[in-house]
């Protein structure tokens, strides 16, 4: 696998020692020709700045207007080094976001609705305990010396450093947007009744 990653790197000229986003140069915003329906600077710091409060990528395409096929394609061209990049940053700080929500959910739970003849009759927080218990089990001890939770900290830290710097370096791009499709929503049905709730 390891090799496999490195020949992925040396054809897309990726160099791995450069891994940890905040110590790359941010590039200048590459010069292409402007379209209407393109990925322009203000549609591609929607989207980051959608991913970053997510981690959603699906929710961010769709807050831009853009496909999430359209997003990939994208990320993965050579010339748009800087906004691959923004999208890793993005990630680390929505990685801390998510966690919180996490935590909030298994202490105060998630709100249940119960409706009847077409009335909300009573709303229930439901906590979850197994998720406490994997949160605790991952993050967990907080304030010793070298624990996860420093970290996450230092990591989300660096990333908001250049994540606002990173959005001010795109420029319009000339990959072609591509509009989501109805077959980009394809639900898989529920395997049982259980998976149906």
């Amino acid at each position: 696998m390891a090799a496999r990653r490195t020949a992925a790197a040396r054809s897309t000229g990726h160099d791995l020692a450069h891994d940890n986003v905040t110590d790359l140069p941010l590039p200048p915003p590459v010069p292409v020709r402007v379209r209407a329906d393109g990925w322009t600077a203000e549609r591609q710091r929607t989207f980051l700045t959608v991913l970053a409060e997510t981690g959603s990528v699906s929710a961010a395409c769709q807050e831009a207007g853009v496909s999430s096929r359209s997003a990939y394609r994208l990320r993965a061209r050579p010339d748009a080094e800087g906004f691959a990049r923004t999208w890793d940053q993005a990630l680390k700080i929505a990685t801390v976001r998510l966690t919180t929500l996490a935590f909030e959910r298994a202490t105060r739970g998630t709100v249940r609705e119960v409706w009847k003849d077409g009335t909300l009759v009573q709303t229930t927080r439901e906590p979850s305990d197994r998720l406490l218990v994997f949160l605790l089990q991952h993050l967990l001890p907080a304030g010793k010396p070298g624990d996860r939770w420093d970290g996450f900290e230092a990591m989300t830290d660096a990333a908001r450093g250049t994540f606002q710097r990173s959005l001010g370096t795109l420029g319009d791009h000339a990959c072609e947007m591509v509009p989501t499709l109805v077959q980009d929503y394809s639900p898989d049905e529920p395997k049982d009744c259980r998976d149906a709730t």
